[in-house]
């Protein structure tokens, strides 16, 4: 669990501090649900867009980069057909339904929110 951490921390790290303009109302330090949840609901914000679907992807590669070799997986994308609009569409929903988490690290609710809707079953 500790290596899931550092790894998530570093995917942070990096792509909190990603030099685009357009994410200037975000903190370079503030990596909260809130913040990320904020500016992935800018739908017409093409960067404001990639970056959600690319820090979404980078916390889903740490998860698995960071999970102990044969251990059974908790998060399943590839039992669903989902694109990864519709997949963003259901974490900010989720969000709405579950704002207790709007202060801890963005990366942590998104395994969260994908241990729930996307279980192994």
């Amino acid at each position: 669990m500790k290596t899931l951490r550092v790894s998530i921390g570093l995917v942070i790290s990096f792509l909190v501090l990603l030099p685009v303009t357009s994410f200037a109302q975000v903190k370079p330090h503030d990596a909260s649900t809130a913040a990320m949840v904020e500016l992935c609901k800018s739908r017409n914000d093409i960067d404001a867009q990639n970056f959600c679907f690319g820090f979404g992807e980078g916390v889903y590669q740490a998860y698995l980069a960071s999970r102990p070799a044969g251990s059974k997986p908790s998060i399943c994308f590839a039992a669903i057909n989902h694109t990864r609009e519709q997949i963003l569409d259901d974490f900010l929903k989720w969000n709405q339904q579950n704002p207790q988490f709007n202060l801890e690290q963005a990366a942590k609710t998104l395994i969260r929110f994908f241990k729930q809707r996307y279980p192994c079953k």
